[in-house]
């Protein structure tokens, strides 16, 4: 099957719809194998409901949930049947028609169509087949206005920002053939860059973009930067650049993997440390994310490494420290960037503090510098 045919396929999933909202199980799911996959986890087409893979299914269900939706991977991993693509194979002696739901004594594992396992190999495929998966959810114009809202936007700049794209950014770029269809209805972050790339070059679009005080251009790069976060286009990026390495052994690549996707024994140090979020304190395991403070792209692998060098941090928390819109003081006050518009939406407060120890603070001094947004 083609890669358009998968595409298709996996925009147009049977996802059980309640409450108002289509349930993320499925798309959980195979965003956790994708994962598996990319760090070498799963390198053949056989795949278990294991430890691991209910970890990374919890990664993604965590931030795509809604409402009362159960953390249940079981579902996905036997449900996905009828979607064609996946296979289940059974243990031995088991007759198939008698299994209407997961058991482990009745099921091996599940595998892929061939030509969709070799799509989930290669970085960029798989980044354009997240991005598919997530328009399950909802469509993306929705889920951009959610996404920039939870990043701290109001609803009036998200609006305004997602009126722009639809609307006069998209006939522009109807106009002078760069393509033919609505922004939004462009669901490949690679896509949609190689076609507001030349649209930036415009002459029109530079007239309009500085009477409009830099809103189109704020408009182009904020609608990019939600669909690279959906495709996971950074995390990918650097998981590519870790396998390429010359200099790192196997077991050197797997640590770093591990640790940039916030797994394993980086994950387990800061648990270790911070005993729950570094900010509120709140203890779930399944709700925090290992964050860098100096961030991955600018830090060297002892840097990346450094449990020090992390924080341990509820999600929407994580978010806004990662984009810069938050830091800390030297003394553990939270300073918050002017652009970040509604901190109260995210729950962030100007009287939260971090309880900062001596070796976290070059690594801060760094965010403070090189990320915050002040």
């Amino acid at each position: 099957m083609s890669l358009e045919f998968y595409l298709h396929k996996f925009q147009d999933l049977n996802t059980l719809r309640q409450n108002g909202h289509n349930k993320p199980h499925k798309v959980c799911l195979l965003l956790a194998v994708m994962d598996l996959i990319s760090i070498g986890a799963i390198q053949r087409n056989r795949i278990e409901l294991n430890a691991e893979l209910k970890h990374c299914f919890s990664i993604h269900f965590m931030r795509l949930r809604a409402g009362n939706d159960a953390d249940t991977p079981e579902n996905p991993f036997f449900h996905l049947r009828s979607e064609g693509f996946w296979h289940l194979h059974y243990q031995a002696g088991v007759d198939a028609s008698t299994v209407d739901r997961y058991s482990k004594s009745k099921i091996a594992y599940a595998s892929l169509d061939d030509e969709l396992f070799e799509f989930f190999q290669s970085s960029i495929i798989s980044a354009d087949l997240r991005l598919a998966l997530t328009m399950n959810l909802t469509r993306l114009p929705e889920l951009y206005q959610r996404w920039a809202q939870q990043l701290g936007k109001s609803e009036k700049t998200a609006r305004n920002y997602l009126g722009a794209v639809q609307g006069s950014l998209s006939e522009m770029a109807k106009q002078h053939g760069l393509t033919d269809k609505i922004l939004t209805d462009i669901g490949s972050y690679h896509h949609y860059q190689r076609t507001v790339t030349p649209l930036r070059e415009l002459a029109e679009f530079k007239a309009k973009d500085a009477r409009g005080k830099a809103m189109y251009s704020n408009a182009l790069k904020n609608y990019g930067e939600f669909l690279a976060d959906l495709g996971q286009v950074d995390v990918t990026a650097d998981l590519d650049e870790i396998q390429a390495s010359v200099n790192l052994s196997p077991t050197e690549k797997s640590v770093l993997i591990n640790t940039r996707l916030g797994q394993g024994r980086f994950r387990e140090h800061l648990l270790q440390q911070w005993q729950g979020c570094a900010v509120t304190g709140y203890p779930m395991p399944a709700m925090l994310v290992a964050s860098h403070i100096k961030p991955w792209r600018a830090a060297n692998n002892i840097e990346r490494l450094d449990p020090h060098n992390g924080l341990l941090l509820l999600a929407n928390i994580d978010k806004a420290f990662d984009k810069g819109f938050i830091t800390f003081e030297k003394n553990g006050a939270i300073l918050l960037s002017s652009v970040l518009e509604q901190p109260n939406v995210l729950g962030i407060s100007p009287k939260m503090y971090l309880k900062v120890r001596d070796a976290h603070q070059p690594y801060l001094a760094y965010h403070r510098e090189r990320v915050f947004a002040g």
